[in-house]
């Protein structure tokens, strides 16, 4: 018995399996999210972290508006001379207004509003400034001038990354392994479904790897048809998700560039967890064949 058959029922009358795309598919579903989570935060990340990198943020604060005026152009010309500063540019109030906006709502902003004077200071690329030295530098034109490099924040953005990137592969490593066992759960119970008609096989002389070939072959074909089903519904899912965010945080939070191309490594997920059962269900089978007497 050399010819490979499929010995086994037909999918739409199977007993010990009929779950096994259903979960495949929620395996998937919840691997596709994470991965696309994962994708999504990196990209935002790199968004926001490139357009802080390389600039420092001065603020001159004062209820003597012309004064501070007056210490804003003086310190910007400081800045100016300072060497590795590309650029100092003054905001606008109108620039401020659209800052605080979201914070204090609109409408909210009147002009009795004392606004600070904030500035937006460029660095050459591969340039180091001193912030401690500058801002002593301009203190002695304003003691209410403060600087800003981002530095803390985007050492703290950088750990709370580091953190869900570590969680998502985490999670991806659990539902793989949770997988494997509900296959080989699944496959034993499709064996003992089954366990006469093996023993006849065996009886005959039919080879374990025939019997294993059967099993590999219904079994990928649940995975894969699970792991689409999955897909669809991740992307369903993430759709809707970015739609709602999109509304909640518009004028508040800028949304970050889609990786459209890292993402279509999502499109491997089915195959991925087709192979996996393929792989699982077919040394499930060889080692039981192999203890059969």
């Amino acid at each position: 018995m050399s010819q490979s058959f499929d010995f086994l029922p037909t999918i739409n009358n199977r007993e010990a399996t009929k779950l096994l795309p259903w979960v495949m598919a929620i395996m998937v579903y919840l691997s596709a999210l994470a991965a696309t989570g994962s994708l999504l935060l990196n990209a935002g990340f790199e968004d926001w972290a490139g357009s802080l990198q390389g600039r420092i943020t001065v603020q001159v604060t004062g209820a003597d508006k012309d004064l501070i005026v007056a210490q804003s152009f003086e310190i910007q010309e400081t800045l100016q001379r300072t060497p590795g500063i590309k650029s100092v540019r003054i905001l606008s109030d109108e620039e401020i207004s659209l800052l605080l906006e979201p914070w204090l709502g609109s409408g909210n902003i009147t002009e009795d509003l004392p606004l600070p004077i904030m500035m937006d200071v460029l660095i050459n690329n591969g340039a180091y400034i001193n912030l401690g030295a500058l801002e002593s530098k301009v203190k002695q034109i304003s003691d209410s001038v403060y600087l800003d490099d981002h530095g803390q924040w985007l050492n703290s953005f950088y750990d709370l990354a580091n953190m869900i990137e570590y969680m998502s592969v985490g999670i991806l490593f659990m539902v793989l392994i949770v997988s494997v066992c509900i296959v080989i759960f699944a496959t034993k119970s499709s064996m003992s479904e089954h366990k006469k008609t093996l023993k006849i096989m065996h009886l005959m002389g039919a080879q374990d790897k025939m019997v294993a070939r059967t099993y590999q072959k219904r079994f990928m074909y649940y995975g894969l048809k699970g792991g689409v089903i999955g897909l669809v519904f991740s992307f369903l899912t993430f759709y809707g998700l970015l739609n709602l965010f999109q509304n909640l945080s518009e004028g508040l939070v800028e949304m970050p560039t889609l990786p459209y191309l890292k993402m279509c490594i999502l499109l491997l997920i089915p195959v991925l967890f087709a192979l996996l059962t393929m792989l699982s269900a077919r040394i499930t089978v060889l080692r039981a064949l192999g203890r059969m007497v």
